[in-house]
């Protein structure tokens, strides 16, 4: 079976992800997220980054309300190998704190790439403007 592709639009209870080529992964959480649909949407993320050198993960939490216990331990168990720039939009104070806490544990405890990186913004149109400017290039990994 082939992975997933770009413009496929998948939807996990109140959440929904889709691609974007030739990088982007984006998705729309909504209310209290549950264990079970962050688990889906995880493994539908990790297939489709295997591959990557760098991803874009543009997610829009203007309506996320909370998570579960079972949503943060899956979110725990996650291991991201890629590296990655989190572009949130909407998030409230709370969900800002909520989430770069969890991007600094995973840094920590090595269940995230060091490379993992997370930017807040009011709007999608000045988080799409982040991913646009000009970068210098990624160091290569030491073999």
């Amino acid at each position: 079976m082939a992975g997933p592709t770009p413009g496929e639009r998948r939807q996990f209870g109140k959440q929904v992800a889709w691609i974007e080529a030739p990088n982007i992964f984006a998705m729309r959480l909504s209310g209290e997220i549950d264990g079970p649909s962050l688990e889906a949407l995880l493994a539908f993320q990790a297939e489709w980054c295997a591959e990557k050198d760098h991803v874009f993960v543009l997610c829009d939490l203007s309506t996320v309300t909370g998570a579960t216990i079972e949503a943060r331990r899956a979110l725990q168990g996650t291991h991201i190998k890629n590296a990655m720039t989190h572009l949130c939009v909407g998030a409230s104070f709370t969900i800002r704190v909520v989430t770069e806490m969890v991007v600094r544990a995973a840094r920590f405890m090595g269940t995230a790439s060091p490379d993992m990186e997370i930017q807040f913004f009011e709007t999608e149109a000045e988080a799409r403007a982040y991913m646009n400017r000009p970068r210098l290039p990624r160091r290569r990994k030491r073999t």
